[in-house]
């Protein structure tokens, strides 16, 4: 795995890392309200197919 790849994954690893943070702090601010939950769930997933986009297209860039 060359650098450039490594540093991809990296950056697409702490965004994951990120996104689950901010889900956690989500829930546990809902405090079990279901409404509240879901936006939190909505928002997560959202965040994790962007982020999965945005490894895409890096690693088509760099011609991965």
């Amino acid at each position: 795995m060359g650098s450039i790849e490594k540093a991809i994954e990296a950056a697409y690893q702490a965004h994951i890392s990120s996104l689950y943070k901010v889900l956690s702090k989500s829930l546990l601010s809902a405090k079990g309200d279901a409404s509240e939950v879901a936006a939190a769930e909505s928002r997560f997933k959202k965040g994790l197919e962007f982020a999965a986009d945005v490894q895409s297209k890096a690693r088509a860039v760099a011609g991965l």
